[in-house]
């Protein structure tokens, strides 16, 4: 099995509740080393491998710890996986890829995170974009923000977006939609929950809308602090068994670990092309 480690303060949304990423702050000095390489050790001794998740959007420090730890504790089998998602989607994927790590091996699922990202449908409500920075903004939006109106709708992930709200047109049709059945969570501080609730759920089909705390990230992400942030996913059963299975996986020409990615995400070995022969498939052993 592999430990999942989200690093930063996301809290989990308390959805997965049997098994859910272990959360490791980076605030502090030595003292937040310490600890953090303390935790990672504690991990690999338990599971053998361990994927350090954390933000694309944040993550020097991140990336900092995951080399340290695996210099100081001289192993391979600590891999860093930055995600580009906003906080509450990467707090919800970070669990999906601990509840997850007991069915496919370290490699599988650091291959199947990127595949959870593009299929959720992440964003938020927010009253300005005035402020934004991880999400790229039109010189028009930003200028609409001073401007008195509904606010915006933002869509994160693959493919980001940013829709001015309007009575003739309150929600942008989603690029991307989970599937059946899609079930939503959201956190906001001061944010238009009436329209989560009753313009975008019936848009993208949500059966359930669930409120969770706000995620201590959020407002930094948004530029804001007044959204509402929301995630939708897809609660079918099979929905990471079909992800886990809808990648070609080959094994890494140098450690062995079946991958997806383009790069081994353990020993950093460039991957070969579509044409190489395939790895066994995703659940095939255990992490070593």
């Amino acid at each position: 099995m592999t430990a999942v480690v989200l690093a930063g303060d996301f809290p989990s949304t308390g959805i997965l509740q049997a098994t859910v990423a272990y959360r490791v702050g980076l605030d502090g000095g030595d003292e937040a080393c310490a600890a953090f390489i303390d935790h990672v050790a504690y991990a690999l001794g338990q599971r053998g491998a361990v994927l350090v998740v954390y933000p694309s959007w944040k993550g020097e420090r991140a990336r900092r710890m995951v080399r340290l730890a695996r210099s100081a504790l001289l192993t391979d089998r600590v891999a860093g996986v930055p995600l580009d998602v906003p906080p509450l989607a990467l707090s919800l994927i970070a669990d999906q890829l601990a509840f997850a790590s007991g069915y496919a091996r370290p490699g599988v699922l650091a291959s199947l995170a990127g595949r959870l990202c593009e299929s959720v449908y992440a964003g938020a409500w927010v009253n300005s974009v005035a402020r934004m920075e991880h999400i790229k903004t039109g010189l028009g939006a930003h200028v609409s923000s001073y401007l008195p109106g509904n606010g915006f709708a933002v869509s994160a992930g693959p493919r980001p977006a940013v829709h001015r709200i309007s009575a003739s047109r309150p929600v942008p049709e989603p690029a991307t939609r989970p599937a059946d059945p899609v079930l939503m969570l959201f956190g906001h501080e001061n944010g238009d929950v009436e329209w989560l609730q009753h313009r975008l759920r019936p848009v993208i089909g949500a059966v359930s809308v669930t409120a969770v705390a706000a995620q201590p990230m959020s407002a930094e992400y948004w530029g804001t602090r007044k959204y509402a942030e929301f995630v939708a996913f897809s609660g079918h059963p099979q929905a990471l068994q079909s992800l886990l299975a809808g990648s070609p996986y080959r094994s890494c020409g140098w450690c062995g670990e079946p991958t997806a990615l383009p790069e081994c995400p353990f020993c950093f070995m460039v991957q070969p092309g579509p044409d190489a022969a395939p790895a066994p498939g995703p659940a095939a052993g255990r992490a070593s």
